[in-house]
């Protein structure tokens, strides 16, 4: 499939498409922000170790919370456009186990924190704040829910709102209890009052929506209850929770073996620091596999393999716009952009978050893939990649953190992403015949290599930072255009969806 050449049906799906990813990627955005501005408060609100513990134990709780956010609202993502009129049945089924779950996980932690604390983390003294930090599963089970259902409704918007009411509680939350002395277990518990804002939102958004009211209601009878019953939803959610565990194993092993493994605190802190500014634009980039799932699954369903082919494509094309000059900008500019959020003794970071980014990348572009096998219903085969990287990525860990320190852990978590995008890409472009157009991703890659490029002749320091890389994008782009990589017929596409969406935005957000 050759740029500018899309029959009329790819045309209009790779615009919606687009502008759907677009509106994920403002709530995605808003997040990666907020998260900015508590990492810049939290670095300078309390001492570098009790910041590494803070990093370690989101760690721990995002590895747990992804077993809530991928089970049930991925069965909710998975279901509801695959068959509409049956919402009501899907989602009272879908919350039920939903919450079975979150309490049942709740309970595991609660018994399991000890003894975790002291055996993986190697301090006992860790229990009560690991306890506290998992008590957010209870309030993040609701807001994951209802969000999945926003999604699956193809509700993009209203996605992105709630997402970013998540962000903007969790900030404002940490702050205040931080501020009054609270310190860590204050963080901790501006965590869980952002799930609460994040829920209600979300739940306010969907009760609105015309999609949900369109459903709700017509899944009454025994049919659809029966259809979508426990076995149903539990069907396809276990599967993506353990596939989920295992793939996020592989970008959170890092924080937590650099604490095991390495006695000086300040690396734990460092490492800490940049891991969140590498895996934050992963946020903004998992609004592509977020955007892709529904749509593939309503065309799959539906039987047009062409129009999943068009999908994934699109996905690629716009991931790889983002995603190559971002890992330049990111790699050219990584020592300024450590001192612009944390204190000036965190430039350490610097080559850490160089190769952090890159995992980051591939990360991204193998949950696009995993999302693809996964909108198939091939769940087993989905699981099976990063459940056998598993174990290549704890002895990397292990025998590279050993021997180098934070820097080999980072360097495990580039090997293990890069083989999981080998071997799922290997599938789905195969599976789906997605063509490559690797002239676009030259022309993305010469304007990316000359953003780059500047940065090695100057960089500013401290707030010239931000308008520095709006004008570094703003040239990033004219080159693009220049080479040809965006052309007038795409930019078309992208006015024609976003008119039709004018339209429907007020029932979406």
């Amino acid at each position: 499939m050759a740029e500018g050449h899309a029959n009329p049906e790819s045309a209009a799906a790779m615009g919606q498409l687009g502008l759907g990813t677009a509106f994920v990627l403002l709530g995605q955005a808003a997040f990666v922000l907020c998260g900015y501005l508590l990492h810049f408060f939290l670095s300078r609100a309390v001492d570098p170790v009790t910041f590494g513990t803070y990093g370690v134990i989101m760690s721990v709780l995002t590895w747990t919370q992804n077993a809530l956010e991928s089970g049930v609202p991925w069965s909710v993502r998975k279901f509801l456009p695959t068959d509409p009129e049956a919402t009501d049945a899907i989602l009272r089924s879908g919350l039920r186990w939903q919450m079975i779950a979150a309490l049942t996980l709740y309970v595991l932690t609660m018994i399991l924190a000890p003894w975790f604390a002291s055996r993986g983390l190697r301090d006992g003294s860790l229990t009560f704040h690991l306890r506290l930090a998992l008590t957010d599963l209870l309030t993040v089970a609701l807001y994951t829910f209802y969000r999945g259902a926003l999604n699956g409704l193809r509700l993009f918007a209203a996605h992105g709102m709630s997402l970013a009411a998540y962000a903007l509680g969790k900030l404002a939350f940490s702050v205040l209890w931080v501020s009054l002395g609270y310190s860590l277990p204050g963080a901790l518990v501006g965590n869980i009052l952002g799930s609460v804002v994040g829920w209600l939102a979300a739940l306010w958004a969907l009760q609105r929506s015309a999609a949900y009211r369109s459903g709700a209601g017509t899944a009454a009878g025994t049919r659809p209850d029966r259809r979508y019953s426990g076995r149903a939803i539990l069907s396809f959610a276990l599967p993506t929770v353990l596939l989920t565990l295992a793939g996020t194993f592989l970008i959170t092993v890092g924080p937590i073996g650099v604490k095991a493994l390495v006695a000086d605190g300040l690396q734990v802190a460092h490492y800490t620091a940049a891991a969140f500014l590498a895996q934050a634009p992963m946020l903004l980039l998992t609004a592509f596999s977020l955007t892709l799932f529904p749509n593939l699954s309503g065309s799959i369903a539906s039987g047009h393999w062409s129009l999943a082919g068009t999908y994934i494509y699109t996905a690629m094309r716009y991931l790889s716009l983002v995603l190559i000059p971002g890992i330049a900008l990111v790699m050219g500019t990584a020592p300024q952009l450590i001192t612009m959020i944390y204190p000036a003794e965190y430039t350490a970071s610097a080559p850490l978050l160089s190769l952090l980014m890159i995992s980051t990348g591939l990360y991204s572009t193998y949950m696009v893939f995993s999302s693809a096998i996964l909108a198939e219903g091939r769940v087993l085969l989905a699981l099976s990649i990063p459940c056998a990287l598993v174990p290549v990525s704890l002895l990397a860990t292990w025998l590279l953190t050993g021997r180098f320190g934070a820097i080999g852990a980072a360097f495990a978590a580039v090997l293990s992403t890069a083989a999981a995008v080998l071997a799922s890409g290997g599938y789905v472009l195969r599976r789906f015949s997605v063509p490559m157009n690797w002239k676009s991703v030259a022309r993305i890659a010469i304007a990316s290599l000359g953003m780059f490029a500047l940065t090695r002749l100057y960089v500013p320091g401290g707030a010239l930072l931000a308008p520095y890389y709006l004008i570094l994008g703003a040239l990033y782009v004219a080159l693009l255009v220049a080479l040809g990589g965006i052309t007038d017929q795409e930019m078309q596409q992208w006015r024609d969806a976003f008119q039709v969406a004018k339209q429907s935005l007020g029932m979406e957000a």
